[in-house]
């Protein structure tokens, strides 16, 4: 509940305000006195805040503290402010209904035979609600995977270009190309890291760049058939019958021995030593060194020879003499294919070792497995890859263009398969038709409870309910002939439109169908509050244009609407928590303040709102006098009489609502002397009153300040505001050498 506004600044003309001294809290019943533009809709503007959550924009800067039963609420706070606020004032007419015949929106109200639909409808819609949640849920999170996909395919397929060095376009579109003959799963299109480069290198070539073919290397590789042979011969030995046993058992001898036998043959003396060479010892020499170990030795020599030459060598490139894809391919092949013959030919070395070992030995048998062929195979193998690089070297040369097309065809393929292995494709399919399966049951379970809500709002109409509730209080005020609320179907579903009795839409209403229209929607309206006993409702000047008739009717439609005894007998209450009323017309003052509660208890305050400045008004505990009176009439003589009898005039606490309170006695006053019809002026009433010359003296200032969108003229004529003392002066003077009679009663009702 609201206790106070303890602080206003930069409202309106609240400029600056604080609370007086003694002001009272606020009670369940407010009721708030003031005189047009004293400042009353601008404070029911400051609680419609509470209502909107938001700042009035024609008062952004202002600043406020409000007290209330659960703690303060200020310009900082108020949007989060649980209080349940309503506002009846010129904005609210404003913006919820329209007097040009056009729609606006209605009143949606229930009926009790329509409560259980409702409440069925209020569940399927809870249901719907998250229905659709749940497939918005889905549907945003199927397209931020996908978003995420297609960025990172933009990316990689940007990359690829990069990467392969292309011109043509290469995007997501050809990247998806690329991915779908992935996803056929014909083959393994990953290149191994060699050819992956060489690929990319060939990719980036161009055909001017493309050299000379090469011949493929080919070798005899016998070693394995040499070391076969070799082992037999190392193994061999010659005949030993005639041999001597010293060259046997000296090697060297022997070797030196059979060197120089060529020479001795047919000489008598040894040619080394002159000594006598005996046919005997020659012979046994000669025996010695025979045809089987010529034959052997021969055959030794000459497998050493065969063992040399076979020994291999393979010219090696320069790398700038190979296309540059291959290159590098060709640098690893050759060390490759250059180690593997280095140990063939170290193979071959040992080989001959051997064999010109036993030559030196003939009858010393030496042993040799033969080899296993393993360097002869490794060889072989090396060769295979060299000669592979020449070949791909020779078919870029015989077929450049299709090579490299091939190539760059390799290349995507392979970083399509990348990328399908690194995002994980297969898995982001499975879950995005888990998705759509979710969606889809979401979307259905919300088709269905769309046609059920359909089907039951079909049963009952909320606004028919609301539109015959306000055409109820319409006809209370302005009787069975008046203007009457419609429901008519729109775009936008159904919608209220004021019409006549012959259904044509409702023009031209005066002010009073205005007022009476905006207030019967705006308590209907209030039917909408399901904690109605939570609200707080404040209503700004309910009847304005208004006659005495209809004052009474609404005065009768707040008690039945607002207040009420929770138990016989028992004292009175609000309906809702709090209920504030603020009016300029005297007469409603009182009949509100009639109704109960009254002030005991503090069940009910009353306040006063009045301009206290050019541009400053005030809000205040309303003066004890005006407790006392029961009509406007007495309280605005009780005003001009204490102006007219102060001393010091120029300091009289009502002095800003002097011309207000003059015009008004006076149109009362003179109404009362020639009530002879409703449209005749106060101008020509007070010419038949108070004579020509001194009705035009008194009525000149009072037309000129009698209305507050004036009330700053005050602070810049203040010759005229002279006036204002005398008008006052004229008019008792009258009614004193007029009517005393009539003075004298006013003066006796208004005394303590």
């Amino acid at each position: 509940m609201l206790k106070s506004f303890q602080r206003i600044k930069g409202l309106g003309v609240l400029a600056d305000y604080a609370p007086p001294a003694g002001t009272v809290e606020f009670g369940v019943k407010n009721l708030i006195y003031g005189w047009n533009y004293s400042g009353k809709t601008t404070l029911s503007r400051l609680v419609a805040m509470l209502e909107s959550k938001t700042l009035n924009p024609e008062l952004p800067t202002c600043s406020f503290t409000i007290t209330t039963d659960a703690g303060n609420i200020t310009e900082a706070n108020f949007q989060s402010t649980s209080q349940i606020v309503r506002v009846f004032n010129s904005d609210f007419v404003a913006d919820n209904l329209n007097f040009a015949g056009s729609h606006f929106k209605p009143i949606l109200l229930l009926g009790s035979e329509s409560e259980a639909a409702q409440k069925e409808i209020e569940r399927c819609d809870a249901m719907y609600k998250r229905a659709v949640d749940g497939a918005t849920k889905k549907s945003n999170e199927s397209a931020v995977a996908i978003k995420a996909l297609n960025s990172a395919k933009t990316t990689t397929s940007a990359t690829i270009k990069k990467t392969i060095g292309l011109v043509a376009a290469f995007g997501s579109t050809q990247l998806d190309a690329e991915l779908r003959t992935v996803a056929l799963g014909l083959e393994d299109y990953a290149l191994t890291p060699e050819a992956l480069e060489a690929d990319i290198k060939l990719a980036h070539s161009s055909a001017k760049e493309s050299l000379p073919a090469i011949a493929t290397v080919t070798l005899q590789l016998s070693l394995t058939d040499l070391a076969a042979e070799a082992s037999t011969l190392l193994a061999k030995k010659p005949d030993l019958a005639n041999t001597i046993a010293h060259l046997v058992d000296n090697p060297s001898i022997e070797t030196w021995v059979q060197t120089g036998l060529h020479l001795h043959q047919s000489k008598k003396s040894c040619e080394f030593c002159g000594s006598d060479l005996h046919a005997e010892r020659l012979k046994a020499i000669n025996d010695h060194f025979s045809k089987d170990l010529d034959d052997h030795k021969r055959a030794v020599e000459q497998l050493a020879k065969r063992v040399d030459s076979a020994k291999l060598t393979v010219t090696e490139l320069k790398e700038i003499e190979l296309n540059m894809p291959f290159r590098e391919l060709y640098s690893k092949a050759n060390a490759d294919s250059q180690n593997a013959i280095e140990a063939y030919n170290t193979e071959l070395a040992g080989l001959h070792a051997d064999l010109s070992a036993k030559l030196a030995a003939p009858f010393v048998a030496i042993e040799r497995k033969p080899s296993d062929g393993k360097v002869a195979e490794t060889v072989g193998t090396m060769l295979d890859a060299l000669n592979a690089v020449f070949k791909g070297h020779n078919e870029v040369k015989d077929n450049f263009p299709s090579e490299k097309e091939a190539a760059i065809g390799r290349l995507k393929l392979h970083f399509a398969q990348e990328f399908k292995a690194a995002q994980d494709l297969e898995k982001f399919e499975i879950d995005q038709a888990r998705r759509e399966r979710h969606r889809q049951r979401y979307y259905s379970c919300a088709t269905k409870l769309r046609v059920e809500i359909d089907r039951l709002k079909a049963i009952i109409s909320q606004a028919q309910l609301g539109r015959e509730e306000i055409n109820k209080r319409i006809e209370n005020l302005l009787g069975s002939e008046s203007v009457q609320i419609a429901v008519v179907a729109t775009a936008e579903g159904e919608r209220f439109q004021l019409v006549r009795r012959d259904a044509k839409p409702a023009r031209h209403l005066s002010e009073g169908e205005k007022t009476a229209i905006a207030f019967s929607f705006f308590l209907t309206k209030l039917r909408e509050i399901k904690e109605f006993e939570k609200a707080i409702v404040y209503i700004d000047d309910p009847i304005s244009s208004l006659d005495s008739n209809h004052i009474f009717q609404v005065a009768a439609i707040i008690k039945e609407t607002f207040f009420y005894q929770p138990v016989a007998d028992g004292p009175w209450t609000t309906r809702c928590k709090q209920v504030f009323f603020s009016t300029h017309n005297f007469e409603f003052f009182s009949l509100l303040r009639e109704l109960k509660p009254d002030g005991k208890n503090n069940a009910a305050a009353l306040y006063l709102i009045k301009r206290i400045g050019p541009k400053t008004s005030s809000l205040s505990n309303m003066p004890e006098s005006m407790h006392r009176y029961n009509s406007e009439y007495h309280f605005l003589f009780h005003v001009l009489d204490e102006f007219h009898t102060a001393a010091n005039k120029t300091d009289f606490k009502v002095l800003m609502l002097l011309p207000n309170a003059v015009r008004r006695f006076v149109e009362l006053y003179t109404y009362s002397k020639y009530p002879d019809h409703r449209m005749a002026s106060v101008d020509s009433r007070a010419e038949r009153v108070f004579g020509s010359e001194k009705a035009k003296r008194i009525l000149k200032t009072l037309h000129y300040f009698s209305h507050a969108n004036n009330i700053e003229r005050m602070s810049e004529n203040n010759d005229l505001m002279c006036d204002i003392e005398a008008a006052v002066g004229d008019l008792m003077e009258h009614l004193q050498a007029s009517d005393p009679l009539h003075l004298g009663a006013l003066r006796a009702a208004v005394v303590p």
